[in-house]
């Protein structure tokens, strides 16, 4: 009995230090059991600093490091150098996707597209593509289903014709679809910020494989009552 007892008194003290004393305030550090990361050794985007002597807490690079797997271009985007290997948002062709007030069409000379190329093309359009367009690029990706109320969310078909006919008036070329992924357009956001300017290129490349594919496979079936036909008759 008398542990019983001992036992409550010890329960209802935990009680009460846990939540008898919410909302006073003390001058020290309060204990706590889960602090779930509440406080961080890290500095909030355009704060200050007490840590630097200047007081400045956005730090600009080392002079002379470059991030791995980037390099510097000799000549900056806007005068004309491809960057190859890293981001942009203007310049050539390479870089914009336009050539003047207008937008081109095909790969740039910088592009070599082979084997190897469509292959990071398809595994770029996997990662940051195929959730909404669906791996055959139609459209019907997971996210579609997603839409307000239960409806469906409207996704691009690739391979419409406005995206997949080059004479369809309403056509986009190589370089606004580069365009579009750079800047976004309508429910799509820009991906210029996330995806290097030749990943973009290698996904318009995979993208132009997926169409050829479908146009390619449709006169094949077209074709087979044809020859079908012509076999019975003879």
């Amino acid at each position: 009995m008398r542990y019983i007892f001992l036992a409550t008194i010890l329960g209802g003290l935990l009680i009460l230090g846990m939540f008898g004393l919410r909302g006073h305030k003390f001058n020290e550090t309060p204990v706590e059991i889960f602090p779930d990361m509440d406080r961080q050794d890290r500095i909030n985007a355009q704060s200050s600093s007490d840590f630097f002597a200047d007081g400045v807490g956005s730090r600009k690079p080392v002079n002379g490091t470059v991030p791995v797997g980037f390099s510097i271009p000799e000549v900056a985007a806007n005068e004309g150098d491809a960057i190859v290997d890293g981001f942009s948002l203007a310049g050539n062709y390479f870089n914009s996707g336009q050539m003047g007030d207008y937008f081109g069409d095909g790969m740039p000379v910088e592009i070599k597209v082979n084997k190897d190329f469509l292959i990071r093309g398809k595994q770029r359009y996997g990662i940051y593509c195929a959730i909404c367009h669906a791996d055959s690029g139609n459209g019907n990706g997971r996210v579609r289903s997603f839409g307000p109320n239960g409806g469906q969310i409207p996704i691009a078909n690739l391979h419409d014709a406005k995206f997949s006919d080059s004479s369809n008036p309403e056509y986009r070329p190589d370089g606004e679809m580069f365009n579009i992924i750079t800047k976004g357009r309508g429910l799509m956001g820009p991906y210029g910020g996330a995806i290097p300017a030749k990943d973009r290129w290698a996904i318009i490349a995979y993208m132009r494989a997926l169409q050829n594919a479908k146009i390619n496979g449709a006169k094949e079936q077209n074709k087979k009552p044809a020859e079908s036909q012509t076999a019975s008759t003879e």
